[in-house]
């Protein structure tokens, strides 16, 4: 028997099926492709608002009117060059070992100090571990304010887990809608970024010491409640709390922040301040 040829609303219904099915296929692979990519972090960074898988750093986010948001890369906010640094972790944490005595007040607030798994630094764990403790137990440091004890503990049961995390962690759980590496707090976290760890922020020059002290303060500070500062003396110290790892500068840091604002209105002021690592830098003296 002779095959007969469609008719016009046969066509029709025929590609309309055609049509059904690739859009359920598709919608399908998009749904695989979803599944696939890394757990949205719904805390909020005491840095920065996570809101969802970050960027690359090849396609920055857009800020107003559709424009990158990324500054010139002479911007103090860019990582400076220099050695090379731990890229990739495996997202899982090991404890380095250490406890250490009480500092500042009997209202008692415990830490452990941790590495991710994957990450290798060329001095050694203990070394990171040593230096964030010394930092804590310094005068200078939130247990000089009298209203806190910072005791380093095993990694247990701690309140506060201060972990070193690779660049692509960091950025991962610490937001990258601000296209510049940083170190942030979420919850009981403290994560602080291997890429800032080893160049440390134009900002502090040379003093990768001081920019160590810096990131460990200001990250530690905001689990203990406190926001983010601007520079309100010219001249005189930045506050801890203030960003310094983007700049001391406020009109600088009011256009780095023009994009995602980070907890308070930079005025764009003209004050410059100077590096600084401490919450009391006086006490002990």
């Amino acid at each position: 028997m002779a095959s007969r040829k469609p008719g016009l609303p046969s066509v029709l219904y025929t590609a309309s099926l055609c049509t059904v099915a690739l859009v359920a296929f598709s919608t399908m692979g998009l749904a695989g492709q979803q599944s696939g990519l890394p757990p949205r972090i719904g805390a909020t960074n005491k840095l920065i608002t996570v809101r969802s898988v970050p960027s690359t750093p090849d396609q920055p986010p857009l800020g107003p009117g559709g424009r990158p948001a990324a500054m010139s890369t002479g911007s103090s906010a860019h990582l400076p060059d220099g050695p090379a640094f731990p890229v990739l972790g495996h997202g899982s944490w090991h404890g380095v070992p250490g406890a250490a005595k009480s500092t500042g007040s009997d209202l008692v607030t415990t830490y452990s100090i941790e590495v991710e798994d994957g990450v290798h630094l060329a001095d050694g764990d203990a070394r990171f571990g040593d230096f964030v403790e010394n930092v804590l137990e310094d005068p200078r440091s939130w247990g000089g304010g009298g209203e806190v004890t910072l005791r380093r503990v095993e990694h247990n049961a701690p309140d506060l887990r201060i972990r070193l995390a690779s660049q692509t962690t960091a950025r991962r759980l610490c937001g990258f809608e601000l296209p510049f590496d940083t170190s942030c707090r979420v919850d009981d976290q403290v994560y602080v970024s291997a890429a800032r760890w080893i160049r440390g922020a134009k900002s502090f020059g040379r003093n990768l010491d001081e920019y160590r002290q810096y990131v460990v303060n200001h990250e530690v500070g905001h689990f203990l409640g406190h926001g983010h500062a601007l520079c309100s003396e010219a001249g005189g110290p930045a506050p801890v709390m203030m960003q310094q790892t983007f700049s001391t500068h406020n009109d600088e840091l009011a256009h780095i922040t023009a994009a995602a604002p980070q907890q308070v209105a930079v005025p764009a002021d003209g004050k410059v301040c100077t590096p600084n690592s401490w919450p009391y830098p006086r006490a002990g003296r």
